[in-house]
């Protein structure tokens, strides 16, 4: 049995089927098989809601609906079995149904005989898909909220590179425009300041410690500046600094795990006139108009509240103009699907610009936005409020100097990304079940002592390999059982629904199922057999959840 033929798949079809043969007329219906685990264990190990969507649709009664669909529904003992009695596998329209054991013995055997492609996908034809992620402007620190912008691009690239996709990474580098030119316009007055001239900060400036640091380093490896201009200088400033914080950014995202395939500057869409012929595409079409010496886009016409500037009166091109070249860009490379990752003060920016790329027409790509919520760090029970420019902020390599790289990820992805997280420091670094993550970790370092115990113990690796599972059906046993098959569909619903907080809860949940099973039943017994299937089981769990770990970019310790 391959991870590819799993019980969800199965299921979506065989019901599938059945519903086409027993309600030819469905297909207009527009439902869609779901298939999901039951909230409560009485109601079996999967199930689906179809039958009430359906009869919804139909006004009829969904418990007749189900037993209709169920009438006709091909069992097949490689997934799934069927209960005692038919009106048992249907709850109030919800069908339910237990996997069979041939199906648990078999994944379990399969976690163990392969474990590095347990849940893989190989594809003859992977989708090629672009993560833009991070992407912070060059103009200072990257804080927290860029942390988990981080954790959450790059779990979602690793998740679908393991279902067979062809994924690239990218951070897109706002090197161009007014706010470049504030920061080397800001650097150069703390550089006067030092030299004892007062200059103000401009408005809409950067303050704070690092424009200072930035200042003394940049001067110290120019000595000629002393006879430079001033525009000069600043010209100076603004480039040097925008690499020194790129560099920075780069060092920090390694160390964090995240590696990217590509770092696409704004200034090369500029070069090559790529905001320059959007813009003349948008003419031809009809959808941009003069006022006030402004260039605007009839962003109203596609059901935004306003129309928006393309264009400003002092001619230099938006920013929105610019991210519509490289939404542009990115179609031009062929990707059949491109996720960005938006910073929480994006909200009211993404609707026009969706309905920009609408307007453009770019359906060889699609182009999926998420917003990322803010972080509040928690200290003394209260918020920190982080501000980039006024300098009040904590940035990412001072939360990794607090917390490790692998409590931080794994915070940071404990979440929907549609919610505000409450990082709580001091439970980050806790050495007890009570972090999640220490948690998750223990049971793997505790699965792995096991194993090396049995080992000392006289039992061998082949041994373990080779046991039977037919003798675990204890409870806490088949919850293992259950819990690593569900593994595959798992992580094509977290790559489907761009949740990767649905990967922390699985492995949370197969590390409660692990430490319950060890507090209630000894796994090396005097009875061979048995200890053997145990240790499989152990085996099984341990190496699930070192892959589910993996995932998230974060380590599986065996000692703890």
């Amino acid at each position: 049995m391959s991870s590819n033929g799993e019980a969800c798949e199965y299921l979506k079809k065989a019901v599938l089927q059945a519903i086409e043969s027993k309600f030819p007329a469905a297909g207009d219906l527009q439902y869609e098989v779901i298939i999901e685990k039951p909230k409560q264990k009485s109601f079996g190990d999967l199930s689906t809601p179809v039958a009430m969507s359906i009869a919804k649709k139909m006004h009829a009664n969904p418990a007749n609906v189900a037993r209709e669909i169920m009438s006709v529904f091909v069992w097949d003992d490689n997934f799934v079995e069927p209960d005692e009695k038919l009106d048992s596998t249907i709850t109030g329209g919800f069908i339910n149904f237990k996997l069979s054991r041939s199906y648990l013995n078999g994944m379990l055997r399969l976690v163990n005989d392969d474990p590095q492609n347990f849940g893989k996908v190989k594809s003859d034809h992977p989708k090629k898909i672009l993560f833009e992620f991070v992407s912070a402007n060059p103009t200072g620190p990257m804080v927290v909220v860029n942390g988990r912008a981080a954790a959450i691009g790059d779990v979602m690239a690793r998740v679908n590179e393991w279902l067979g996709n062809d994924v690239k990474r990218e951070f897109y580098v706002n090197d161009y425009g007014h706010q470049v030119e504030l920061l080397g316009k800001s650097i150069a007055c703390r550089y006067f300041e030092e030299k004892g001239e007062v200059r103000p900060i401009p408005e809409g400036g950067y303050e704070g410690e690092y424009i200072k640091d930035l200042a003394r380093d940049i001067s110290a490896a120019h000595p000629a500046i002393e006879t430079m201009s001033e525009d000069d200088i600043e010209k100076l400033f603004q480039a040097e600094a925008l690499e020194s914080i790129i560099s920075q950014q780069r060092s920090i995202l390694e160390n964090y795990g995240v590696k990217y395939d590509n770092w696409f500057r704004e200034s090369q869409l500029h070069k090559s006139n790529a905001p320059g012929r959007v813009l003349d595409k948008l003419h031809e079409m009809g959808l941009t108009y003069k006022q006030d010496g402004a260039v605007w886009f009839m962003s109203s016409k596609y059901g935004d509240e306003k129309d928006r500037v393309l264009v400003r009166q002092d001619n230099t091109p938006t920013y929105f103009l610019s991210d519509l070249a490289y939404h542009v860009h990115k179609a031009s490379r062929g990707f059949d699907d491109s996720y960005t990752f938006w910073g929480p003060d994006h909200h009211g920016y993404l609707p026009r610009l969706e309905n920009a790329v609408k307007a453009l027409s770019l359906d060889n790509t699609k182009f999926h936005n998420f917003i990322i919520q803010q972080v509040n760090l928690i200290r003394d029970g209260k918020p920190f409020r982080m501000s980039k420019r006024k300098g009040d902020f904590i940035t990412i390599s001072e939360l990794l100097s607090d917390v490790s790289v692998d409590a931080a990820r794994y915070f940071f992805l404990m979440r929907r990304l549609s919610t505000h997280f409450d990082f709580d420091m001091s439970l980050a670094v806790k050495k007890s079940d009570d972090n999640p993550v220490f948690y998750v970790q223990y049971a793997h370092a505790r699965t792995c002592s096991l194993v090396k115990h049995a080992l000392d113990r006289g039992f061998t690796q082949s041994e373990m390999s080779a046991a039977s599972p037919e003798r675990l059906v204890e409870e806490e046993e088949l919850d293992i059982m259950k819990t690593i098959a569900e593994f595959p569909a798992m992580l094509r619903s977290t790559a489907q629904y761009v949740e990767p907080h649905r990967i922390t809860g699985y492995l949370e949940g197969l590390a409660a199922s692990f430490h319950r099973f060890y507090q209630k039943h000894r796994i090396v017994t005097d009875d061979r057999e048995l200890s053997l299937s145990r240790l499989l089981l152990t085996a099984g769990a341990s190496n699930t959840i070192r892959q589910g770990l993996g995932l998230l970019g974060v380590s599986s310790p065996e000692r703890m």
